[in-house]
């Protein structure tokens, strides 16, 4: 062996060291000198991992574009299609190009195809399971290529593809509701990732990004956080803007959700600020975190902007906004555009835009439109154990209830839906939910106790700095406060008003009063308006409450 090429050998076996050690300036430099030297395909790929983990995009595409060619001339096609598999990744983390990444990635199954497994198979196999999960919402193939991954990974004695596709298995499994098997899978891939000798640190990242991201979507915020607290020891010791970025826009979202909203704005800003510098491609998840706390401080307009840049991923923020606007029809519109996309079996995915459709349903007046949608939330919601998911099913029955004058019902999801969020010590929902509740109140005759709802509710948004929220919660106890026509009571009523307001309380319709009296529905409206005008009554169910105080039953 030439002298050159001895110093060739050892600068790569330098640079390769201290990749392993995590090193990424010294890496760098390694790689740099070997190149110098000659332009050794070894010698890119180090680089293009060098700059992966210091965020250096420019360098990632030319580093590794090099060494794809580089080993096609070589005639090496499976260290090709392992460069081809990462540069897949890379133009949809980095730029988001995704006509480009599916390009690279066909091109690594037709150089690694009809090769003897390795590693580079396993891969690939990720990649695939990344993709059909995350571009195409397609859980059944993202499950068979992570099954594949996970099973070459205990053939080949690699703890690496192992954890990542049990992972993927797992994240696919819970978001098509099966959540005991998935979680039982994401639990043994954290403990592969924690507790054996992973070579590629990225293993470790995905696997607890995976974790992480399970939790949190369903809502086990307490789990999410103690993971979240993992993976930010892991970012710190490894370092990658991309990793802080995944770590921080869930555990701001876990802060948001606890109430702590100073801390959350920045975690996410902050995950926002490291995609901008990391990977553009991936930063919709923490923009649309921030945009829905945003909402939640009543900035509508800043919230609306970021949901406009997360794209797709930010139609549910944009039609939840487009509804508190009193704009039910685009409401409607952008829920029914996100479940055309999603498949049935994307339980969790879809959980939000049903949401979204039962409430906007009801405020068009589509009653039987609006209980369809509510029964899907339901359905979704029943493959979930978690409190927070139960409440949010509870929250969209209570609104589709009291949108169609079912008060009764309406108080009694409420109430159960604030006992489930404050288990899930979700104070904001729960602060919404009592708002619903004070409403419900109100329109049975039950100022009193929606007076005290709304007052906790305002309280618990003025401590968080939901001023919006407040106001509303304020105008809401003033409607609640005795008028002058109240006072009157019921020697305010003629007598005729008075004999219809008997009837309401035994529970006749309009036509059947009219029927009664021998006049016409029109005039038993009028009468039962001039009721509630004089008494301060919200609703036909308030009057009848008030019939029953005043023994007129």
């Amino acid at each position: 062996m030439e002298v050159s090429d001895r110093i060739d050998d050892e600068l790569l076996r330098a640079g390769n060291d201290e990749l392993t050690a995590g090193n990424w300036s010294a890496a760098r430099e390694c790689f740099e000198r070997a190149l110098a030297r000659s332009e050794a395909p070894e010698a890119l790929e180090g680089l293009g991992w060098t700059a992966w983990w210091l965020a250096d995009a420019d360098l990632v595409f030319d580093a590794r574009e090099r060494a794809y060619r580089a080993y096609r001339e070589r005639g090496d096609d499976v260290a090709a299609g392992r460069i081809a598999t990462w540069l897949a990744a890379d133009f949809r983390e980095f730029r988001g190009e995704i006509a480009l990444a599916r390009g690279w990635l066909e091109r690594a199954h037709r150089l690694l195809d009809d090769k003897p497994e390795g590693a580079e198979h396993g891969w690939l196999a990720l990649t695939d399971a990344d993709f059909a999960l995350n571009l195409d919402e397609d859980r059944e193939a993202c499950l068979e290529a992570a099954a594949r991954a996970a099973t070459l990974g205990r053939r080949l004695g690699s703890p690496d593809l192992e954890a990542v596709g049990l992972a993927l298995e797992g994240v696919a499994m819970v978001g098509s509701g099966q959540l005991e098997e998935g979680m039982r899978r994401l639990d043994e891939a954290s403990a592969i990732a924690v507790g054996e000798r992973i070579e590629a640190p990225l293993a470790s990242a995905w696997t607890l990004c995976c974790v992480v991201s399970a939790s949190e979507s369903i809502g086990d915020f307490a789990r999410a956080a103690e993971w979240c607290t993992v993976m930010r020891r892991f970012a710190e010791r490894w370092g990658g803007r991309q990793i802080m970025g995944m770590c921080r826009t869930s555990y701001g979202r876990v802060l948001a959700t606890r109430g702590e909203w100073s801390e959350a704005e920045d975690e996410l800003t902050a995950a926002v600020e490291d995609f901008n510098a990391s990977r553009p491609g991936m930063a919709a998840g923490g923009l649309v975190r921030l945009a829905e706390l945003r909402a939640r401080q009543g900035r509508a307009e800043e919230a609306r902007e970021l949901f406009e840049r997360a794209g797709p991923a930010g139609l549910i923020g944009l039609g939840n906004l487009a509804l508190a606007s009193g704009d039910a029809v685009e409401a409607v519109e952008l829920a029914e555009r996100v479940l055309r996309r999603l498949p049935d079996s994307s339980l969790l995915d879809r959980l939000p835009a049903l949401e979204l459709l039962a409430r906007a349903r009801a405020a068009r007046g589509e009653a039987e439109a609006a209980r369809q949608a509510v029964a899907a939330v339901e359905r979704a919601a029943a493959h979930y154990s978690t409190p927070y998911l139960r409440a949010r099913a509870l929250v969209a029955a209570a609104d589709v209830a009291r949108g169609a004058d079912d008060h009764e019902l309406a108080r009694q999801r409420y109430e159960d839906a604030i006992d489930c969020f404050e288990e899930g010590a979700a104070p904001y929902d729960a602060a919404l939910a009592r708002l619903g509740l004070a409403e419900a109140l109100l329109e049975l005759g039950r100022a009193e106790h929606a007076a005290a709802a709304a007052d906790a509710a305002r309280a618990t948004f003025e401590r968080l700095g939901a001023t919006r929220d407040s106001e509303r919660a304020a105008e809401l106890i003033a409607r609640t406060a005795p008028t002058d026509g109240a006072a009157g009571g019921l020697g305010e009523l003629t007598a005729r008003e008075l004999e219809v307001l008997r009837l309401v309380a035994k529970g006749m319709s309009d036509s059947e009063i009219a029927e009664e009296l021998i006049v016409s529905p029109h005039t038993v409206h009028r009468h039962i308006a001039n009721v509630r005008t004089k008494l301060n009554l919200p609703s036909r169910a308030a009057a009848v409450a008030y019939a029953a105080r005043h023994g007129l039953l």
